[in-house]
């Protein structure tokens, strides 16, 4: 008896999600249907908005509204914060329609879906970032005139910080442990390649002390040639030379012993 109502309650409990009536495609206006999907998108209910968008893509592959479908469908998982599934969603679009003058549009939302699921600490896998970067990069190359390019800017000036941050991080766990010979390129990266990180000045500085750690004075001098030439204003040049008078004077030293 109990396992009988159990079996009826479950049923009862099933028969709201059987009973759920998607729109009709392909049976009206290929307009009114497609913005009958967009209004469960509007309402918030993006896995009906998806099953409608699937169906409409399927019923009008080759229409303009089809092909915009296949979009939508990348927004809804987006909206939803399913940022793999909305990243799978513009690449497809990209692969299936590369000379569409919608395509600019899935780069950019593509990389933004990348950079979005990309953990916010650095200390965790950043394994998206650099599909972030190469979708937000292939926009900016390839449609100067697009209109998602000043946002693409933006979204690829966070993403290079991350990859800053990230890489200070790297060297900076390098340095503490002694591993100097590790640190010093990943400072020197920081230092070249990202100047607006606010980072760069004291990865120079943190470079120059790895290479005099190691008696390496000639690395040294050209950390600190790098950190004065490109931020002549730091509070670090003075630390720097300084540290870098006491090393060398030291190293003369040792040498005359010899």
């Amino acid at each position: 008896m109990r396992a009988k109502s159990l079996t009826i309650l479950a049923v009862l409990l099933l028969l709201p999600a059987c009973s759920k009536k998607l729109p009709q495609i392909g049976a009206g206006n290929p307009d009114e249907e497609f913005k009958q999907c967009m209004h469960l998108s509007a309402k918030n209910k993006f896995e009906d908005a998806v099953q409608c968008l699937e169906m409409f893509k399927a019923r009008y592959p080759q229409t303009k509204l089809g092909q915009e479908a296949e979009l939508r469908i990348g927004d809804a998982y987006y909206a939803k914060k399913d940022y793999l599934l909305a990243a799978e969603s513009y690449l497809a679009f990209i692969k299936l329609h590369p000379r569409s003058p919608r395509t600019d549009y899935a780069h950019y939302k593509a990389g933004t879906s990348y950079l979005l699921e990309t953990p916010k600490s650095i200390d965790r896998d950043q394994e998206y970032l650099d599909d972030a970067i190469d979708h937000l990069r292939i926009l900016l190359r390839r449609y100067p005139e697009s209109q998602y390019r000043d946002l693409a800017k933006e979204k690829l000036k966070q993403a290079l910080l991350k990859v800053a941050r990230r890489t200070y991080y790297v060297g900076n766990f390098y340095f503490r442990t002694g591993e100097y010979i590790a640190s010093i390129p990943r400072f020197m990266t920081v230092g070249e390649e990202f100047p607006e990180s606010g980072l760069a000045d004291k990865a120079f500085y943190k470079a120059v002390i790895a290479n005099i750690r190691l008696d390496n004075i000639e690395g040294a001098k050209t950390a600190y040639s790098a950190l004065m030439m490109k931020f002549p204003s730091s509070k670090f040049c003075k630390q720097a030379e300084r540290k870098l008078l006491i090393a060398a004077k030291s190293a003369e030293k040792k040498a005359a012993r010899r």
